[in-house]
């Protein structure tokens, strides 16, 4: 018998973002890249997510978006900060 191969957090991460597919059908066109731009997130975080070894993705995928989002946060404030500097 061969060996058994166990699915990755990664597999896990997509079979969990697939199941959002008929939510996605149901956004409006112009909507639909936000939630692109989420899962995205997840994904650049799922080598942490593995690391948790979970039974259901979804969690540690919420933290990564919620992560992402907070990346962005700060680097806008930055961004904000340095403009109102050079402003006064």
């Amino acid at each position: 018998m061969m060996g058994r191969t166990n699915s990755t957090y990664r597999n896990h991460l997509d079979s969990f973002i697939e199941t959002f597919r008929p939510f996605r059908k149901g956004l409006r066109q112009e909507k639909k890249q936000y939630l692109d731009a989420l899962w995205e997130k997840a994904h650049r975080y799922a080598s942490a997510g593995a690391y948790m070894n979970p039974a259901n993705p979804g969690l540690p995928a919420m933290i990564s978006i919620m992560v992402g989002l907070q990346e962005d946060i700060d680097k806008i404030e930055e961004r904000l900060d340095s403009i109102e500097d050079s402003i006064e």
